[in-house]
């Protein structure tokens, strides 16, 4: 299993470097809770896009991070507007704080278990579709929704699997 994430680790690796950033995007993030994220945009050529970023969520019980890697496919919609669907993964990461119950912990855990407020790492895939507006030629505004399975192999750390919505601003460098 190492050798195969060790492979496409490498493979994004050298897409990414054949591909030319366009713009930083900055988003907030809603689902059951508020999170805010930046990345950027690279262009891959034939109209595809990669697309990795870093999010942080706060949580009433601790700190949640994604980090991402999607891939877009840009569909020229006219009138500057821009479809894409959106296909990628995620590394998880939650930290979470000692005697708080929160709606995405539906299991208890007792206070002496320390594997659960030590944080957890999961995998996970990203499917969606975004929209992109492009204001100006430096400024464009979109909206994402994508649902999020994680993969967590039976460990109660967190249930994350929902869809959410993200809005945000690409400033072109």
């Amino acid at each position: 299993m190492k050798k195969i994430i060790l492979s496409v680790i490498l493979c994004v690796v050298a897409f990414v470097a054949k591909a030319q950033v366009e713009s930083v995007d900055f988003k907030t993030n809603f689902r059951g809770d508020f999170g805010v994220g930046v990345g950027i945009s690279a262009d891959l050529g034939n109209d595809f896009e990669f697309s990795p970023s870093a999010n942080i969520y706060f949580w009433d019980c601790g700190t949640h991070f994604d980090f991402e890697a999607d891939f877009h496919y840009n569909i020229d919609l006219g009138h500057k507007f821009t479809l894409y669907p959106i296909a990628g993964a995620v590394l998880c990461y939650a930290n979470l704080k000692d005697h708080i119950d929160d709606p995405h912990h539906h299991h208890h855990h007792p206070v002496d278990d320390k594997d659960y407020y030590d944080g957890h790492l999961n995998f996970g895939i990203n499917v969606g579709c975004g929209l992109k507006y492009d204001i100006n030629p430096k400024i464009a505004g979109f909206v994402e929704t994508k649902y999020q399975w994680i993969n967590n192999d039976g460990d109660y750390c967190y249930d994350y699997n929902d869809g959410f919505l993200t809005l945000g601003i690409k400033v072109t460098i």
